[in-house]
């Protein structure tokens, strides 16, 4: 589900594009992508993706949410929250504590409790999965909505994408600079990779990166 490294004494991980962190999202899907002629996006709008996700989706919730966004343009931040409390109220009721944090973007971002053992690690993604159904394909969603408004294919691209917007870095930074900083901890970074700008960038894109000097 995700690669880490460890470079420079900085630890960073990658995660795919469209799904939650904590490894918890098997039952996530990846919108399919499709061709501009310019570059690869996920698909032609937003509604395109809403209308994907509920041609393959029998849950009551989600496809309630999804009829709200596809009529709207946009999934609701209120929509989102609640989807996120139903995945908190199922682990806490599974007795696990995690860890919750919002970042500016409004995308929760989920930290594992201590776990001892892989039996242990199984069996918490196992209840994770479980208690995510209404979560993951709203998250997916939400992600690429609030981090990725261009729907590009490549997360690498949304994030340089996202950090331009946010002024965080100039309009000659490119993919390539982004890559290179990733790999090298983003130790000369021209931006403070820990900032709450940079890290909804990060995570609107798929990204979970933790920068510890």
């Amino acid at each position: 589900m995700h690669t880490s490294k460890v470079v420079a004494g900085v630890a960073i991980t990658l995660l795919s594009t469209v799904l939650l962190t904590g490894c918890i999202t098997e039952s996530s899907k990846a919108p399919e992508t499709a061709s501009t002629g310019a570059s690869e996006v996920l698909a032609g709008s937003l509604v395109e993706l809403f209308e994907q996700e509920k041609a393959d989706t029998d849950n009551m919730f989600v496809l309630e949410v999804l009829d709200r966004a596809i009529a709207s343009g946009s999934i609701a931040q209120q929509d989102y929250d609640e989807a996120h409390r139903l995945y908190v109220e199922c682990m806490s009721d599974a007795g696990y504590k995690e860890k919750y944090r919002q970042d500016t973007n409004g995308v929760w971002r989920i930290t594992p409790p201590s776990l001892n053992g892989d039996e242990e690690v199984e069996r918490y993604m196992q209840i994770g999965a479980d208690c995510s159904d209404e979560l993951a394909p709203i998250e997916a969603l939400f992600t690429v909505q609030q981090g990725n408004p261009d729907l590009l294919a490549d997360p690498a691209a949304g994030a340089v994408a996202c950090l331009k917007r946010a002024k965080l870095v100039g309009g000659d930074y490119t993919v390539g600079d982004f890559t290179a900083e990733f790999e090298s901890g983003f130790k000369n970074s021209p931006f403070d990779p820990n900032s709450p700008e940079a890290q909804s960038c990060f995570s609107g894109n798929g990204y979970a990166v933790t920068v510890e000097w």
